[in-house]
């Protein structure tokens, strides 16, 4: 009697046994079953990359992550319990590696939407509207103010970030290899200009605006007017920002993209964009999706 009372005994405190065994291992496969957004959840944090350029997102000194994009991010995040953004830093054109490479989760930075972005990452719904701009030495000395003047000048030369999509237009206008300088960041573009290396840098609008306004360089100046490119029927062309993820995190991008609506047709969305220099001529209109602007 002794003997079988031992015996299940032994049964018994091996079945608990085992079962208190399988159970971390079934709580980390459902952990490792869980998608981007409901990992996110769960700790309430996400990755996000920047490109550490302001007005887009940044890293103040005091650790504070912003920039225009990075709040409409935390803008869409904060309705799911994501307060906290955990900022990796690198150059432009390492994110769309970084993100593929799971080294962060979101893009936070001012990306455009272009066709050939969009065959390796998904983008949420446009959060602005960009056109391009130039600065230029006091005056414009060389009289630039279209990418078709630089192709025509055969002495004119002209910076931007490497990765951008300025790379791209600038081969569309016809303008050869040595005469672009291509730089890591927005700001050693500056320098560029300031030291006589190149006779314009061209960005976005409102970061043409911030570079000047951070240089605090009288001898500088945005060049006025400056003619965007245009498209077969002779219209204006603009880029329109959005935040980057992978394709596989749908629900992430299905939950971004009902927030940026919902800040859109509130106003919510202006109201995040003006303090970093944005107005309602930078919003983009409700019909613009991802999809139209990746099929274009």
């Amino acid at each position: 009697m002794t003997q079988v009372t031992r015996r299940k005994l032994l049964k018994a405190s091996l079945g608990t046994g085992l079962l208190a065994m399988a159970a971390p291992v079934i709580a980390r496969r459902a952990v490792a079953d869980e998608t981007t957004f409901q990992q996110a959840q769960r700790t309430k944090t996400i990755a996000v990359g920047l490109a550490n350029e302001k007005p887009y997102g940044y890293v103040e000194t005091d650790g504070k992550v912003t920039g225009a994009i990075v709040e409409v991010l935390r803008a869409t995040l904060e309705p799911y319990g994501i307060t906290n953004l955990d900022a990796k830093v690198g150059s432009f054109d390492t994110l769309i590696p970084g993100v593929l490479a799971k080294r962060f989760d979101v893009i936070g930075a001012g990306m455009y939407v272009k066709p050939k972005r969009c065959q390796q990452i998904a983008f949420s719904n446009p959060l602005t509207r960009a056109g391009g701009a130039f600065a230029a030495k006091k005056g414009n000395p060389k009289n630039l103010h279209s990418l078709a003047d630089v192709a025509k000048d055969s002495s004119a030369k002209l910076g931007t970030q490497l990765g951008t999509s300025q790379v791209d237009e600038v081969k569309q206008a016809g303008i050869p290899d040595d005469r672009v300088s291509l730089f890591s960041k927005d700001t050693e573009a500056l320098a560029g200009l300031q030291a006589g290396r190149v006779d314009v840098i061209y960005f976005p609008d409102l970061e043409i605006n911030n570079l000047l306004v951070t240089s605090g360089d009288a001898g500088l100046e945005r060049v006025q007017p400056y003619v965007q490119i245009l498209d077969a029927q002779g219209h204006q062309v603009f880029n329109y920002q959005a935040l980057g993820l992978r394709k596989e995190d749908t629900d992430l991008l299905a939950a971004i993209n009902k927030q940026l609506a919902d800040l859109l047709s509130s106003g919510k969305l202006l109201t995040i964009l003006q303090p970093f220099g944005f107005s309602a001529n930078e919003l983009p209109a409700a019909d613009v999706t991802a999809e139209k602007l990746c099929a274009a």
